[in-house]
């Protein structure tokens, strides 16, 4: 099963993108971007950010390569990692765009 660091760096590959510009296009620091390509597990809207800059879904990213885990659940495990620095509310909004 492929994680989210591995399809990250797919996902850059296949778009022949570097850190830096990855860095720059979702508005994530350059140091901060390199720890979670090293394994370091970002905040969902880290993910969205970075789902965003690479052109691909956030469930893309976050999902898991079996059919077991329905969206959903894997937007709640996702959520789930950020502990509480989402609100309520960010969090709903973050399950709806995951399952658009």
């Amino acid at each position: 099963m492929k994680g989210f660091t591995e399809r990250v760096k797919t996902r850059m590959e296949e778009l022949h993108m570097d850190q830096k510009t990855l860095s720059e296009r979702s508005g994530i620091p350059a140091a901060s971007l390199c720890r979670y390509l090293n394994g370091k597990q970002p905040r969902i809207d880290i993910v969205l950010n970075i789902a965003k800059a690479l052109g691909v879904e956030i469930s893309y990213l976050v999902g898991s390569d079996d059919d077991r885990a329905s969206p959903y659940e894997e937007a709640v495990a996702v959520i789930g990692r950020t502990k509480d620095a989402l609100t309520p509310e960010e969090k709903r909004r973050i399950i709806e765009e995951i399952l658009k």
